[in-house]
C-alpha cells in the first residue's frame, strides 16, 4: 500500500503538466462563454514577493543566463563605461517642471534622467537581458524624493547613482526605498510606504502656521500730519492787551 502512495503523490503533482486531454480539448471554450466570464486581456494581480520554487532554483543555478543577468567582468566593465557616459552627458539640473527622458546627447537632467539614459545605453548592449535592468525610487538620508537605477544579477542587486562614482550593491546606498519597476509592467513594485520629503513637510508647516497679523496702514493724509499742522496752524489773535503791552 505504501509503495502504490509513493507512486501517487508524483502522479497527483505532474497531472496537470502532461498536456492536454483530447476529450477535453474544448472544455474552455465553456469557461470563457459562461456569464461573468472576463472579456479581453488583463493583468495577473500582485501580490508580496516570496521564494520561488525550489525547482526553478536549480534551474537558475544552472543556466543563470535565462534568470538574471551574469555578474561578469565584461558585465561590470559595461557597467563602470556606461555610468561614466552619462555622468558626462548629464549637466545636473533642478527641473522647474519634472519631465523624465533619456538623454542621447549632452543636455541638462536630473536623477531620473540619468538612470533612464544609463538604462536605455545597457538594455542596447544586453538586449537579452532587458528585464534585468529597472528604475527604483528612494528618499535619501535628507529626505529628498530620488530615483536611481538597479540591475539584478546572479550575485545580487545593483544600484547605479547620479550622486555617486561607483555602482554598488543596494544595500550600501542610505536610502529608504520606496516603487520598483515592474518589467513588462505598468505597474510598479511597493517596497517602502510613502515618507513626506522635505519640502513637503516644510510646505505643510506653512500651511498649519497662522497667519500673521497684519497692522492697518494710517491713511496716507494722516502720515505727516503734524509736521504740516504746525506750517498751518492759524496764528493766534491779537488782544487788546498785547497791543498795550507793545507800547
Amino acid at each position: 500500500m505504501f509503495d502504490k502512495l509513493k507512486l501517487l503523490v508524483p502522479l497527483m503533482c505532474l497531472s496537470a503538466c502532461m498536456g492536454t486531454d483530447p476529450q477535453s480539448a474544448h472544455s474552455l471554450d465553456a469557461v470563457l462563454a459562461a456569464p461573468g466570464a472576463a472579456q479581453g486581456p488583463a493583468a495577473m494581480p500582485k501580490g508580496p514577493a516570496v521564494a520561488a520554487p525550489r525547482q526553478y532554483q536549480e534551474y537558475c543555478a544552472r543556466t543563470p543566463e535565462e534568470c538574471v543577468i551574469p555578474h561578469s567582468a565584461e558585465l561590470s566593465a559595461a557597467i563602470a563605461e556606461s555610468q561614466h557616459l552619462a555622468q558626462m552627458m548629464i549637466t545636473p539640473t533642478s527641473e522647474e517642471v519634472d519631465v523624465w527622458q533619456s538623454l542621447s546627447a549632452p543636455g541638462a537632467g536630473d536623477c531620473e534622467d540619468f538612470a533612464l539614459t544609463m538604462r536605455k545605453q545597457l538594455r542596447t548592449q544586453f538586449p537579452a537581458f532587458s528585464a534585468a535592468f529597472l528604475i527604483a525610487t528612494a528618499y535619501t538620508e535628507t529626505d529628498q524624493y530620488h530615483a536611481v537605477l538597479t540591475i539584478e544579477t546572479d550575485n545580487g542587486t545593483l544600484v547605479c547613482d547620479i550622486r555617486y562614482s561607483q555602482c554598488a550593491s543596494w544595500k550600501n546606498f542610505p536610502y529608504h526605498w520606496r516603487l520598483r519597476e515592474i518589467a513588462g509592467s505598468d505597474k510598479w513594485q511597493e517596497l517602502g510606504p510613502y515618507r513626506m520629503t522635505a519640502d513637503e513637510r516644510a510646505a505643510s508647516a506653512m500651511r498649519a502656521s497662522p497667519a500673521p497679523a497684519t497692522v492697518a496702514a494710517e491713511p496716507a493724509h494722516l502720515i505727516d500730519d503734524t509736521e504740516t499742522a504746525e506750517e498751518t496752524a492759524p496764528a493766534p489773535a491779537v488782544t487788546s492787551e498785547d497791543v498795550a503791552a507793545g507800547a
